[in-house]
Protein backbone atom coordinates (compact mmCIF):
# COMPACT_ATOMS: atom_id res chain seq x y z
CA UNK A 1 0.00 0.00 0.00
CA UNK A 2 1.94 3.35 -1.05
CA UNK A 3 1.70 6.14 0.93
CA UNK A 4 -0.98 7.92 -1.07
CA UNK A 5 -3.35 5.67 -0.48
CA UNK A 6 -3.00 5.30 3.04
CA UNK A 7 -3.26 8.97 3.19
CA UNK A 8 -6.72 8.48 1.10
CA UNK A 9 -7.87 6.13 3.33
CA UNK A 10 -7.31 8.29 6.91
CA UNK A 11 -8.85 10.74 5.24
CA UNK A 12 -12.12 9.00 3.96
CA UNK A 13 -12.39 7.47 7.21
CA UNK A 14 -11.97 11.83 9.03
CA UNK A 15 -14.36 13.05 6.45
CA UNK A 16 -17.02 11.07 7.69
CA UNK A 17 -16.41 12.60 11.21
CA UNK A 18 -16.81 16.28 10.22
CA UNK A 19 -20.25 17.08 10.29
CA UNK A 20 -20.62 14.93 13.67
CA UNK A 21 -18.07 17.26 15.03
CA UNK A 22 -19.91 20.24 13.93
CA UNK A 23 -23.26 19.15 15.32
CA UNK A 24 -21.41 17.96 18.89
CA UNK A 25 -19.87 21.25 19.73
CA UNK A 26 -22.86 23.47 17.98
CA UNK A 27 -24.64 23.21 21.54
CA UNK A 28 -21.08 23.73 23.45
CA UNK A 29 -20.42 27.85 22.54
CA UNK A 30 -21.05 29.49 19.45
CA UNK A 31 -17.59 30.02 18.66
CA UNK A 32 -16.90 26.32 18.47
CA UNK A 33 -19.02 25.86 15.70
CA UNK A 34 -16.74 28.02 13.79
CA UNK A 35 -13.63 26.38 14.41
CA UNK A 36 -15.24 23.13 13.19
CA UNK A 37 -16.61 24.71 9.79
CA UNK A 38 -12.99 25.57 9.21
CA UNK A 39 -11.75 22.57 10.03
CA UNK A 40 -14.67 20.67 7.80
CA UNK A 41 -13.38 23.40 4.78
CA UNK A 42 -9.52 22.43 5.17
CA UNK A 43 -10.98 18.67 5.02
CA UNK A 44 -12.91 19.70 1.94
CA UNK A 45 -9.68 21.12 0.13
CA UNK A 46 -7.94 18.30 1.15
CA UNK A 47 -10.06 15.88 -0.71
CA UNK A 48 -10.43 18.44 -3.74
CA UNK A 49 -7.13 18.27 -3.93
CA UNK A 50 -6.71 14.21 -3.52
CA UNK A 51 -8.87 13.85 -6.97
CA UNK A 52 -9.77 12.22 -8.91
CA UNK A 53 -8.97 9.42 -6.66
CA UNK A 54 -11.54 10.59 -4.68
CA UNK A 55 -14.77 9.36 -6.97
CA UNK A 56 -17.99 10.63 -6.12
CA UNK A 57 -20.10 7.60 -4.28
CA UNK A 58 -23.34 9.40 -4.35
CA UNK A 59 -25.49 11.54 -6.17
CA UNK A 60 -24.99 15.13 -4.03
CA UNK A 61 -28.63 16.59 -4.61
CA UNK A 62 -27.64 20.39 -4.15
CA UNK A 63 -31.03 21.95 -6.06
CA UNK A 64 -33.00 21.35 -2.99
CA UNK A 65 -35.05 23.58 -0.84
CA UNK A 66 -32.54 22.64 2.47
CA UNK A 67 -29.98 23.60 0.24
CA UNK A 68 -30.83 26.41 -2.38
CA UNK A 69 -32.99 28.22 0.07
CA UNK A 70 -30.55 29.39 2.24
CA UNK A 71 -28.11 30.26 -0.30
CA UNK A 72 -30.78 32.17 -2.12
CA UNK A 73 -31.31 34.01 1.20
CA UNK A 74 -27.85 35.11 1.15
CA UNK A 75 -27.71 36.00 -2.14
CA UNK A 76 -30.71 38.76 -1.69
CA UNK A 77 -29.14 40.05 1.03
CA UNK A 78 -25.73 40.69 -0.96
CA UNK A 79 -28.10 42.49 -3.74
CA UNK A 80 -29.55 44.01 -0.73
CA UNK A 81 -26.14 45.98 -0.32
CA UNK A 82 -26.89 48.11 -3.53
CA UNK A 83 -28.80 50.51 -1.22
CA UNK A 84 -26.90 49.93 1.95
CA UNK A 85 -25.82 53.16 3.52
CA UNK A 86 -23.79 51.19 6.02
CA UNK A 87 -21.50 49.38 3.91
CA UNK A 88 -19.36 48.25 7.23
CA UNK A 89 -22.63 47.48 9.00
CA UNK A 90 -23.80 45.56 6.07
CA UNK A 91 -20.68 43.33 5.40
CA UNK A 92 -20.35 42.32 8.88
CA UNK A 93 -23.84 41.37 8.28
CA UNK A 94 -22.64 38.98 5.09
CA UNK A 95 -19.79 37.29 7.09
CA UNK A 96 -22.06 36.67 9.72
CA UNK A 97 -24.20 34.49 7.33
CA UNK A 98 -21.93 33.29 5.11
CA UNK A 99 -22.64 29.73 6.27
CA UNK A 100 -25.93 30.40 4.81
CA UNK A 101 -23.93 28.93 1.32
CA UNK A 102 -20.87 27.29 2.95
CA UNK A 103 -22.96 24.84 5.13
CA UNK A 104 -24.79 23.56 1.69
CA UNK A 105 -21.58 23.39 -0.14
CA UNK A 106 -20.01 21.16 2.52
CA UNK A 107 -23.21 19.55 2.91
CA UNK A 108 -23.31 18.70 -1.08
CA UNK A 109 -19.54 17.52 -0.62
CA UNK A 110 -19.96 15.34 2.22
CA UNK A 111 -23.30 13.35 0.63
CA UNK A 112 -20.74 12.95 -2.43
CA UNK A 113 -17.86 11.93 -0.90
CA UNK A 114 -19.19 9.34 1.49
CA UNK A 115 -20.24 5.71 1.83
CA UNK A 116 -23.74 5.37 2.66
CA UNK A 117 -25.74 7.44 5.26
CA UNK A 118 -24.00 6.33 8.30
CA UNK A 119 -22.17 9.79 9.09
CA UNK A 120 -26.07 11.08 9.13
CA UNK A 121 -27.17 9.02 11.86
CA UNK A 122 -23.20 10.01 13.56
CA UNK A 123 -24.16 13.78 13.75
CA UNK A 124 -28.00 13.06 15.16
CA UNK A 125 -26.22 11.32 18.14
CA UNK A 126 -23.61 14.25 18.15
CA UNK A 127 -25.98 16.77 18.92
CA UNK A 128 -27.76 14.79 21.73
CA UNK A 129 -24.50 14.26 22.91
CA UNK A 130 -23.33 17.92 22.86
CA UNK A 131 -26.62 18.76 24.34
CA UNK A 132 -26.14 16.52 27.25
CA UNK A 133 -22.56 18.39 27.96
CA UNK A 134 -23.59 21.45 27.61
CA UNK A 135 -26.68 20.71 30.53
CA UNK A 136 -24.34 18.91 32.44
CA UNK A 137 -21.80 22.02 32.37
CA UNK A 138 -24.29 24.75 33.06
CA UNK A 139 -25.44 22.71 35.91
CA UNK A 140 -21.91 22.30 37.34
CA UNK A 141 -21.31 25.96 36.52
CA UNK A 142 -23.96 26.90 38.42
CA UNK A 143 -23.56 25.26 41.51
CA UNK A 144 -19.78 25.59 41.43
CA UNK A 145 -20.18 29.23 41.13
CA UNK A 146 -23.06 29.80 43.76
CA UNK A 147 -24.46 32.32 42.03
CA UNK A 148 -28.51 32.36 42.17
CA UNK A 149 -28.82 34.19 38.78
CA UNK A 150 -26.94 30.98 36.71
CA UNK A 151 -29.80 29.14 37.62
CA UNK A 152 -32.15 30.73 35.29
CA UNK A 153 -32.54 32.83 31.82
CA UNK A 154 -29.28 34.35 30.35
CA UNK A 155 -27.06 32.65 33.55
CA UNK A 156 -28.32 29.40 32.71
CA UNK A 157 -28.08 29.99 28.89
CA UNK A 158 -24.62 31.23 29.11
CA UNK A 159 -22.61 31.75 25.87
CA UNK A 160 -26.07 31.36 23.75
CA UNK A 161 -29.31 33.59 23.55
CA UNK A 162 -32.02 31.90 25.74
CA UNK A 163 -34.32 31.38 23.50
CA UNK A 164 -31.65 29.56 21.01
CA UNK A 165 -30.49 27.06 23.34
CA UNK A 166 -34.28 26.41 24.29
CA UNK A 167 -35.14 25.49 20.90
CA UNK A 168 -32.03 23.21 20.74
CA UNK A 169 -33.18 21.63 23.49
CA UNK A 170 -36.56 20.89 22.16
CA UNK A 171 -35.53 19.75 19.00
CA UNK A 172 -32.76 17.13 21.33
CA UNK A 173 -35.97 15.86 22.99
CA UNK A 174 -37.68 15.15 20.02
CA UNK A 175 -34.58 13.52 18.37
CA UNK A 176 -33.60 11.50 21.34
CA UNK A 177 -34.60 8.00 19.82
CA UNK A 178 -37.73 6.18 22.35
CA UNK A 179 -35.86 3.20 22.89
CA UNK A 180 -32.71 5.06 24.12
CA UNK A 181 -31.77 4.45 28.07
CA UNK A 182 -30.66 7.69 28.27
CA UNK A 183 -34.18 8.96 27.00
CA UNK A 184 -36.32 9.84 30.39
CA UNK A 185 -33.36 11.73 32.06
CA UNK A 186 -32.25 13.82 28.86
CA UNK A 187 -36.20 14.84 28.38
CA UNK A 188 -36.84 15.60 31.71
CA UNK A 189 -33.68 17.49 32.37
CA UNK A 190 -34.04 19.22 29.09
CA UNK A 191 -37.79 20.06 29.98
CA UNK A 192 -36.33 21.41 33.30
CA UNK A 193 -33.56 23.65 31.11
CA UNK A 194 -36.16 25.02 29.00
CA UNK A 195 -38.68 25.92 31.99
CA UNK A 196 -35.33 27.94 33.63
CA UNK A 197 -34.57 29.37 30.34
CA UNK A 198 -37.50 31.72 30.85
CA UNK A 199 -38.06 32.35 27.52
CA UNK A 200 -41.73 32.83 26.31
CA UNK A 201 -41.40 31.17 22.91
CA UNK A 202 -39.42 28.57 24.18
CA UNK A 203 -42.06 27.44 26.42
CA UNK A 204 -44.95 27.97 23.98
CA UNK A 205 -42.67 25.86 20.90
CA UNK A 206 -41.54 22.88 23.85
CA UNK A 207 -44.99 22.94 24.99
CA UNK A 208 -46.33 22.21 21.24
CA UNK A 209 -43.78 19.65 20.93
CA UNK A 210 -43.73 18.12 23.78
CA UNK A 211 -48.05 17.78 22.59
CA UNK A 212 -46.98 16.23 18.95
CA UNK A 213 -44.89 13.94 20.89
CA UNK A 214 -48.16 12.65 23.03
CA UNK A 215 -49.98 12.69 20.38
CA UNK A 216 -47.47 10.76 17.85
CA UNK A 217 -47.16 7.97 20.42
CA UNK A 218 -50.80 7.98 20.67
CA UNK A 219 -51.40 6.85 17.30
CA UNK A 220 -48.03 4.60 17.05
CA UNK A 221 -48.95 2.37 20.32
CA UNK A 222 -52.05 3.36 21.45
CA UNK A 223 -51.35 4.34 24.57
CA UNK A 224 -50.10 7.26 26.30
CA UNK A 225 -46.40 7.85 27.10
CA UNK A 226 -46.19 8.53 30.30
CA UNK A 227 -42.10 10.00 29.95
CA UNK A 228 -43.90 12.84 27.83
CA UNK A 229 -46.24 13.64 30.44
CA UNK A 230 -44.07 13.98 33.19
CA UNK A 231 -41.68 16.02 30.87
CA UNK A 232 -44.70 18.72 30.75
CA UNK A 233 -44.94 19.02 33.75
CA UNK A 234 -41.17 19.31 34.45
CA UNK A 235 -41.41 21.75 31.84
CA UNK A 236 -44.13 23.95 33.80
CA UNK A 237 -42.06 23.37 37.48
CA UNK A 238 -38.70 24.88 35.51
CA UNK A 239 -41.37 28.25 34.04
CA UNK A 240 -42.14 28.73 37.77
CA UNK A 241 -38.63 28.51 39.18
CA UNK A 242 -37.37 30.16 36.43
CA UNK A 243 -39.94 33.00 35.93
CA UNK A 244 -39.19 35.40 37.83
CA UNK A 245 -42.18 38.07 36.66
CA UNK A 246 -41.94 37.71 32.46
CA UNK A 247 -44.75 36.03 32.31
CA UNK A 248 -46.54 38.75 34.69
CA UNK A 249 -44.80 41.18 32.53
CA UNK A 250 -46.54 40.11 29.45
CA UNK A 251 -49.59 39.38 30.96
CA UNK A 252 -49.44 42.60 32.50
CA UNK A 253 -48.19 44.25 29.18
CA UNK A 254 -51.24 42.24 27.07
CA UNK A 255 -54.09 42.77 29.50
CA UNK A 256 -52.76 46.15 31.32
CA UNK A 257 -55.66 45.67 33.54
CA UNK A 258 -54.00 48.33 36.37
CA UNK A 259 -53.60 51.87 34.51
CA UNK A 260 -51.58 54.27 36.75
CA UNK A 261 -52.82 57.65 37.45
CA UNK A 262 -49.99 59.81 36.67
CA UNK A 263 -46.94 59.77 34.83
CA UNK A 264 -44.88 60.10 38.30
CA UNK A 265 -47.03 56.84 39.12
CA UNK A 266 -46.16 55.44 35.38
CA UNK A 267 -42.74 56.06 36.52
CA UNK A 268 -41.74 54.98 39.90
CA UNK A 269 -43.60 51.41 39.31
CA UNK A 270 -41.09 50.66 36.21
CA UNK A 271 -38.69 48.00 36.64
CA UNK A 272 -35.22 49.51 36.50
CA UNK A 273 -34.71 48.05 32.96
CA UNK A 274 -37.48 50.37 31.62
CA UNK A 275 -38.48 53.55 30.65
CA UNK A 276 -41.30 55.67 30.13
CA UNK A 277 -42.14 56.81 26.86
CA UNK A 278 -43.32 60.27 28.37
CA UNK A 279 -46.82 60.46 27.22
CA UNK A 280 -49.98 60.49 29.65
CA UNK A 281 -50.53 56.88 29.34
CA UNK A 282 -48.30 53.91 30.50
CA UNK A 283 -45.42 53.12 29.04
CA UNK A 284 -45.14 50.24 26.59
CA UNK A 285 -42.19 48.34 28.29
CA UNK A 286 -40.17 44.93 29.43
CA UNK A 287 -39.60 42.39 26.28
CA UNK A 288 -43.17 42.26 25.66
CA UNK A 289 -43.72 45.80 24.77
CA UNK A 290 -40.65 46.38 23.34
CA UNK A 291 -41.30 43.86 20.53
CA UNK A 292 -44.81 45.43 20.30
CA UNK A 293 -42.87 48.89 19.28
CA UNK A 294 -40.40 47.22 17.05
CA UNK A 295 -43.16 45.57 14.92
CA UNK A 296 -44.81 48.88 14.50
CA UNK A 297 -42.10 50.07 13.65
CA UNK A 298 -40.93 47.86 11.16
CA UNK A 299 -44.33 47.82 9.54
CA UNK A 300 -43.93 51.61 9.10
CA UNK A 301 -40.63 51.10 7.45
CA UNK A 302 -42.09 48.58 5.40
CA UNK A 303 -44.62 50.97 3.78
CA UNK A 304 -41.54 53.49 3.67
CA UNK A 305 -39.46 51.39 2.13
CA UNK A 306 -41.23 48.31 0.16
CA UNK A 307 -37.95 47.16 -1.30
CA UNK A 308 -36.55 47.18 2.34
CA UNK A 309 -33.67 49.88 3.54
CA UNK A 310 -30.68 47.65 2.71
CA UNK A 311 -28.61 44.85 4.60
CA UNK A 312 -26.62 47.25 6.84
CA UNK A 313 -29.05 50.00 7.38
CA UNK A 314 -31.91 48.25 9.57
CA UNK A 315 -31.67 49.68 13.04
CA UNK A 316 -30.02 52.65 11.96
CA UNK A 317 -33.51 53.20 10.40
CA UNK A 318 -35.87 51.55 13.30
CA UNK A 319 -34.19 54.25 15.80
CA UNK A 320 -34.96 56.51 13.52
CA UNK A 321 -38.53 55.69 13.81
CA UNK A 322 -38.52 55.04 17.29
CA UNK A 323 -37.72 58.49 17.82
CA UNK A 324 -41.20 59.12 15.85
CA UNK A 325 -43.10 56.77 17.46
CA UNK A 326 -42.06 57.57 21.26
CA UNK A 327 -40.62 54.24 21.75
CA UNK A 328 -38.24 55.28 24.15
CA UNK A 329 -37.65 51.14 25.22
CA UNK A 330 -37.04 50.17 21.98
CA UNK A 331 -35.00 53.22 21.03
CA UNK A 332 -32.52 52.65 24.26
CA UNK A 333 -31.81 48.79 23.47
CA UNK A 334 -31.57 49.80 19.58
CA UNK A 335 -33.99 46.91 19.32
CA UNK A 336 -33.79 44.60 16.12
CA UNK A 337 -37.02 43.59 14.12
CA UNK A 338 -37.10 40.94 16.92
CA UNK A 339 -38.76 38.54 14.45
CA UNK A 340 -36.98 36.81 11.52
CA UNK A 341 -40.25 37.60 9.02
CA UNK A 342 -39.89 41.56 9.69
CA UNK A 343 -35.78 41.20 9.71
CA UNK A 344 -36.60 40.11 6.26
CA UNK A 345 -39.03 42.49 5.31
CA UNK A 346 -37.85 45.37 6.50
CA UNK A 347 -34.31 44.35 5.00
CA UNK A 348 -35.07 43.49 1.77
CA UNK A 349 -39.21 44.40 1.59
CA UNK A 350 -41.48 41.82 0.52
CA UNK A 351 -38.91 40.67 -2.02
CA UNK A 352 -36.67 39.11 1.80
CA UNK A 353 -39.94 37.79 2.92
CA UNK A 354 -40.47 35.79 -0.17
CA UNK A 355 -37.22 34.10 0.05
CA UNK A 356 -37.33 33.16 3.68
CA UNK A 357 -40.65 31.75 3.03
CA UNK A 358 -39.40 30.00 0.28
CA UNK A 359 -36.42 28.73 2.29
CA UNK A 360 -38.81 27.91 5.28
CA UNK A 361 -41.54 26.70 3.62
CA UNK A 362 -39.16 24.29 1.67
CA UNK A 363 -38.61 22.25 4.57
CA UNK A 364 -41.68 21.63 5.36
CA UNK A 365 -42.50 20.44 1.95
CA UNK A 366 -39.36 18.19 1.79
CA UNK A 367 -40.34 16.85 5.34
CA UNK A 368 -43.98 15.68 3.81
CA UNK A 369 -42.49 14.79 0.57
CA UNK A 370 -39.68 12.22 2.93
CA UNK A 371 -41.95 12.10 5.32
CA UNK A 372 -39.39 12.99 7.31
CA UNK A 373 -41.18 13.76 11.20
CA UNK A 374 -37.61 15.09 12.52
CA UNK A 375 -37.24 17.83 9.39
CA UNK A 376 -41.11 19.09 9.87
CA UNK A 377 -40.81 19.50 13.73
CA UNK A 378 -37.37 21.27 13.02
CA UNK A 379 -39.55 23.54 10.63
CA UNK A 380 -42.14 23.88 12.84
CA UNK A 381 -39.69 25.08 15.71
CA UNK A 382 -37.86 27.94 13.72
CA UNK A 383 -40.91 28.93 12.02
CA UNK A 384 -42.47 29.69 15.19
CA UNK A 385 -39.34 30.85 17.05
CA UNK A 386 -39.03 33.25 13.99
CA UNK A 387 -42.00 34.96 14.57
CA UNK A 388 -40.61 36.06 18.21
CA UNK A 389 -36.80 36.72 17.39
CA UNK A 390 -34.53 37.89 14.42
CA UNK A 391 -33.36 34.43 14.70
CA UNK A 392 -30.89 34.88 11.86
CA UNK A 393 -29.13 38.06 13.15
CA UNK A 394 -26.29 36.08 15.30
CA UNK A 395 -24.04 33.33 14.02
CA UNK A 396 -25.13 31.02 17.14
CA UNK A 397 -28.69 30.98 14.98
CA UNK A 398 -27.18 30.92 11.68
CA UNK A 399 -25.53 28.30 11.80
CA UNK A 400 -27.42 25.80 14.16
CA UNK A 401 -30.61 26.85 11.61
CA UNK A 402 -28.80 25.73 8.13
CA UNK A 403 -26.48 23.06 9.91
CA UNK A 404 -29.94 21.25 11.40
CA UNK A 405 -31.94 21.91 8.46
CA UNK A 406 -29.56 20.08 6.10
CA UNK A 407 -28.37 17.49 8.19
CA UNK A 408 -32.30 16.37 9.14
CA UNK A 409 -33.08 16.91 5.27
CA UNK A 410 -30.59 14.43 4.37
CA UNK A 411 -31.77 11.71 7.37
CA UNK A 412 -35.29 12.54 5.45
CA UNK A 413 -33.77 11.30 2.07
CA UNK A 414 -32.43 8.11 3.55
CA UNK A 415 -35.04 7.13 5.31
CA UNK A 416 -37.08 7.26 1.98
CA UNK A 417 -34.13 5.39 0.39
CA UNK A 418 -34.81 2.58 2.29
CA UNK A 419 -38.49 2.54 2.45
Amino acid sequence: MTALHKLRERWGKAWLWMPAITAFVLPLHPRLSAVSLILWGVMAVVGWALRPSIQAKNKGQLLSWSSLGPALYFMGLAIGMLWTEQMDVGWFALEVKSTLVILPILFWLQVRWSHGSRWIARAVQAFLFGLGAFMAWRLMHAAWIGDPSLWRYDGLAGPFHPSYIAAYLTMGMFLIPSSSKWRKPFLFLGALFVGLLASKAGWLVSFAVLGWMLVQHKIRTARWDLTVIVGGVVLVLGGVLGDQGRMQEFMGYAMRSVVPTSIEETSSSLPSDTASNGTDGPAKVGSSGGRMQAWKASWTLLQQHPFGVGTGDVVQELVRVYSDQRAEYAKLKRMNPHSAYWQALVTLGWFGGVLLLLWWGGLVWESIKYRAWNLGVFAAIILCHGVFESILELQQGVVAWVFLGLLLAQQGKAFSARA
